[in-house]
């Protein structure tokens, strides 16, 4: 019995002994590689994002893994579970414990949290991004400088702080990327509530570029933005880039900014932009100023909306020869400045003088809605005036448009300047136009005029066959009965309109390829390109 017990316990320790022997001589698996499930990533502020390591082989012995971040103050990692802390850029890095030399990293992008109000002031230098889920409130002017780019989200709002001169400036050599959608359009628009916003609430959009203008305030073809912006503009290069701007809106801008004249900024300023800037979509609506206006550059564009401006619509100067197709102009009867508000003015200089380049675009399918075709009578003391003021040396051409209902038609104004002598010379050039329901349909400019032009002259310039333009129907014949509705504004020409028909591309000026060639006047035929992007009551849109 003594000999069993023995020999049982021999046996078992012999076993022990031998699993002892195979559990030490089994190898470690080590690590052979270390990885991401991702290589970049966006986590909002206040929120949280998991990386996932993959580890080669899948039996390794210690899959044990470290984690680090670049910039704690961005974004923190514990566990690969990345918390956005404030905006920027981090990397993330997570390195095996049993062997450091294996790693990877994940670059994170904090962005806005949902709803998340942002205060922008003073110099962006660096390439920026604002993001549509975040409300950004401009306060003062806003410079983009040192070549830096501003990328704007499709869908963005942006707040123009009022009583701080809210302005967002481009200055030469820096861009803006502002590509909205007709879905999802980029609106600058004023930070007071709904039902309580106003003209020049808040400054509006200024991009300065490097193309061509005849001014001179800082060495020849170089300007200063007006109203103490004090950013340069102009320079020699046409073919200039200031980045795009596709489906924007612009609500409510447009302020003095000093007491003196021509310190205002209006709802969208261009200086000397060049060519190869895409602006296409825009709506400038109730500016306190200019909706639009050009100094100098050649920038093109297409699809203008200015609603309700205070001033005027289309103001070009200082040498523009941009092309612009497109334009819808509809004027709000109870608002107009004190200086005067016209559909179109243009001047080659505030002095008529013959500095080149001389102010010379070209419009074509321009849709110009006066007050008298809003309301029937006008406000007392009222300063709307002319569709057209044509002065100061301009070479403007205008191309199948028609304007209708403003107390005053087309003045070629020869108090400064020689653009009537311009006009006499087909350098000033109106085709297949029509003026309809204005008071007056020609104003002869009266009093010291340098170059004097008759109503006489006027309507011999206007209604020589070969120009093909009409100004002998009514404000109904034109565009219908009733009057047009500044909230719900009808817009496609009725049937059997003249609208519908009677466009020429064949002169030169319109033959270049940045025009679509159409068979109607004005700014539409049978589709509405202002759906889905334009606002027609932005007083009373929540944002």
């Amino acid at each position: 019995m003594k000999t069993n017990i023995f020999s049982v316990f021999s046996r078992v320790m012999a076993l022990g002994l031998f699993l002892t022997v195979m559990v030490s001589c089994e190898k470690e698996i080590p690590v052979t590689s270390l990885t991401l499930d991702k290589a970049e990533a966006t986590v909002q502020v206040g929120a949280n994002l998991t990386l996932l390591p993959v580890i080669d082989p899948l039996n390794a012995t210690n899959k044990e893994v470290q984690w680090t971040t670049s910039n704690a103050s961005v974004a923190t990692v514990t566990d690969g579970v990345v918390t956005g802390v404030a905006l920027g850029s981090a990397v993330i890095t997570a390195a095996s414990v049993e062997n450091p030399l294996f790693k990877a990293e994940c670059n994170i992008t904090v962005v806005p949290s949902t709803g998340q109000v942002i205060t922008v002031s003073g110099d962006i230098t660096t390439d920026t991004r604002w993001y549509a889920q975040a409300k950004y409130h401009l306060s003062g002017f806003v410079y983009v400088k040192n070549n830096a780019t501003l990328t704007i989200e499709a869908g963005t709002i942006i707040k123009g702080v009022s009583n701080t001169k809210a302005t967002l400036i481009i200055e030469r050599g820096s861009k803006i990327i502002a590509a909205g959608t007709a879905t999802q359009p980029i609106v600058f628009t004023s930070d007071k509530p709904a039902g309580q916003r106003a003209s020049g609430d808040w400054g509006g959009v200024v991009i300065c570029g490097k193309a061509k203008t005849n001014k001179h305030d800082d060495g020849e073809g170089v300007g200063i933005a007006e109203g103490g912006i004090g950013s340069k503009y102009g320079g020699s290069d046409d073919n200039d880039n200031s980045g795009i701007l596709q489906f924007v809106r612009i609500e409510f801008p447009g302020i003095p900014l000093t007491s003196t004249a021509n310190s205002e900024i209006n709802g969208l300023t261009l200086y000397s932009v060049g060519k190869a800037t895409v602006i296409d979509h825009i709506q400038v609506s109730y500016s306190g100023d200019d909706s639009f206006e050009w100094f100098g550059g050649n920038v093109n564009a297409k699809y203008l909306v200015a609603l309700g401006g205070l001033d005027d619509a289309f103001d070009t100067d200082n040498g523009f020869s941009g092309k612009v197709q497109f334009g819808l102009i509809l004027q709000d009867p109870l608002k107009s400045d004190q200086s005067g508000s016209n559909g179109f003015e243009s001047d080659n200089d505030a002095d008529g003088s013959l500095l080149t380049p001389v102010t010379s675009p070209i419009f074509t399918n321009v849709t110009a809605i006066g007050p008298l075709a809003v309301a029937a009578t006008l406000p007392e003391g009222t300063k709307h005036q002319k569709a057209l003021h044509l002065r100061r040396g301009t070479m403007t051409s205008i191309y199948n448009s028609v304007f209708v209902g403003f107390p005053q038609g087309l003045s070629i104004d020869g108090q400064k300047g020689n653009s009537p002598t311009r006009a006499d010379a087909n350098e000033l050039q109106i085709e297949n136009t029509i003026l309809a329901g204005m008071t007056d349909l020609y104003v002869e400019k009266t009093g010291t005029v340098a170059v004097p032009y008759t109503v006489a002259q006027h309507e011999a310039y206007f209604r020589a066959e070969a120009r093909n333009n009409r100004d002998d129907m009514t404000m109904e014949e034109v565009i219908g009965t009733g009057f047009i509705s500044l909230t719900s504004p009808s817009l496609l020409p009725k049937a059997g309109s003249p609208l519908l028909s009677g466009a020429s591309f064949t002169n030169a000026r319109l033959t270049d390829s940045f025009f679509t060639v159409t068979s109607y006047r004005g700014a539409f035929g049978t589709e509405n390109w202002t759906s889905g992007w334009c606002n027609w009551d932005p007083q009373n849109t929540v944002y």
